[in-house]
């Protein structure tokens, strides 16, 4: 599993999703795990009532550009149990919702996957479940 990091964007967690977000990445043995799990470490947790709440979190609706492929996606990052690929909810726990939390708007992450491919991602827009942001 490759967990080569290439951009290190500031990530910050409210104090519920860092504690939900260390229990979820620390039962996955997978490259998005692995990532959260990094995520998780370095993040800055920020009060749950911080006016300035304009970043990923869990149930936040994102845009974002894979500059890889040139592919605009919006998805919802959500727990593993509320994934639904159809329904646009990818997981915390796969390599692109990892890599999205905890995101501003402007913010790019960029991994090497298990195949050995470079992925970016760039957050173009985002509501939290805050509201817009």
């Amino acid at each position: 599993m490759s967990t080569n990091y290439a951009t290190q964007a500031a990530v910050r967690m409210t104090p519920s999703d860092h504690e939900r977000l260390a229990a979820i990445s620390a039962a996955a043995a997978t490259l998005g795990g692995s990532i959260l799990a990094r995520e998780v470490d370095r993040a800055r947790v920020v009060d749950e009532d911080d006016p300035d709440q304009k970043f990923v979190q869990l149930h936040s609706r994102i845009e974002y550009v894979d500059l890889t492929s040139g592919r605009t996606r919006v998805v919802e990052v959500v727990p593993p149990d509320e994934a639904d690929i159809d329904q646009h909810r990818v997981s915390v726990l796969s390599p692109v919702g990892a890599a999205l939390i905890g995101l501003k708007t402007g913010d790019s992450y960029a991994w090497t996957g298990e195949d050995g491919r470079p992925h970016v991602l760039v957050v173009v827009a985002l509501e939290s479940r805050h509201g817009a942001a």
